[in-house]
């Protein structure tokens, strides 16, 4: 796999860029609304918990970034997209563009859904919102705030003369791209986003010279891992600490060359494992069959005739 080195330099072109991050009132957004706060960027992000995201705005208003950054926290709930759509207005409104997107929020695996000693004939009849409302949060909201970035990114002019690279980056997990077992919900949320990512790496830039990554964390020292923390530490197994992932998302958003990206973060360090599915296709899908594959995806280039553009504007 390939590695991806955060490097200061590149980080320093997100000084004065106009960031939108869902998620960044605790855990790898809150590290990354700090990391971008002192870098410069001018960070909009919501949360669910008012109290967390007010606490990390007010936490920026005291430390001074010496880039000349700003904190603007909006309460959130990425499941409602007139609320999505208003984060993403308050940064156009304010500064006149969206240079960088990042999906951060998402929550952890409901219990007692499939579990043997819960699932039975009477239970089975009570349908499961619960996994629902993961899905909703952890895949539909991703793919509506990009969506909705696509559209800002859009309108969002430059006098620059040499434009900066947008980007969407879009936080996945280990459990999107390996199996993740009892993860039911949140690994099939997880997986989606990774084939969001996908469908986005060859056809954002072409249609709207945006780029998209997705990072891939394994165990990170979040609420997220508190079951399952204390054996992780005792068997001294890599752990990420929040502001790792962060300067790995930082390092997608500032860097032009990366585009298309799965990155699997396991101890502070990043690695492609898109180049090794695709490296390694021939193995696993065979010469012959990879061969004819590749050329059906020439025949198909970006997809334009799978839309039902029919549906589409009769809803409109």
């Amino acid at each position: 796999m390939a590695e991806i080195f955060y490097s200061q330099a590149s980080a320093e072109k997100l000084r004065g860029r106009v960031v939108v991050l869902t998620g960044g009132g605790q855990g790898i957004g809150a590290a990354l609304v700090g990391l971008l706060h002192g870098l410069g960027a001018h960070v909009f992000f919501g949360d669910w918990d008012k109290g967390k995201g007010q606490h990390v705005e007010r936490t920026m208003g005291l430390q001074k970034s010496p880039n000349g950054g700003s904190v603007h926290f909006v309460p959130l709930d990425v499941r409602d997209y007139q609320s999505q759509l208003a984060l993403f207005e308050g940064a156009y409104q304010k500064h006149g563009r969206v240079d960088v997107a990042i999906s951060c929020a998402a929550v952890t695996e409901p219990g007692g859904w499939f579990e043997p000693e819960d699932l039975n004939l009477k239970t089975v009849r009570t349908e499961p919102l619960k996994l629902k409302e993961n899905i909703d949060i952890n895949l539909t909201s991703v793919l509506s705030f990009s969506r909705i970035a696509l559209a800002y990114m859009k309108e969002s002019k430059s006098a620059e003369p040499v434009a900066f690279s947008k980007s969407i980056i879009l936080v996945s997990s280990i459990a999107g791209i390996t199996e993740a077992p009892g993860l039911f919900a949140y690994s099939s949320g997880k997986h989606g986003v990774i084939g969001l990512m996908r469908a986005l790496r060859p056809w954002a830039p072409v249609k709207y010279g945006v780029r998209a990554n997705a990072i891939c964390p394994w165990a990170t020292d979040t609420q997220l891992l508190a079951g399952v923390r204390e054996r992780w530490v005792q068997e001294k197994m890599p752990m990420n600490q929040p502001a790792d992932v962060a300067r790995i998302i930082i390092q997608c958003a500032a860097d032009a060359s990366l585009n298309g990206k799965a990155v699997f973060v396991s101890g502070g360090r990043g690695f492609d494992t898109e180049e090794g599915v695709e490296r390694t296709q021939p193995q696993w899908m065979g010469k012959e069959n990879s061969a004819i594959f590749q050329r059906g995806q020439e025949i198909l280039g970006l997809g334009d005739n799978w839309t039902d553009h029919d549906i589409t504007k009769s809803k409109l």
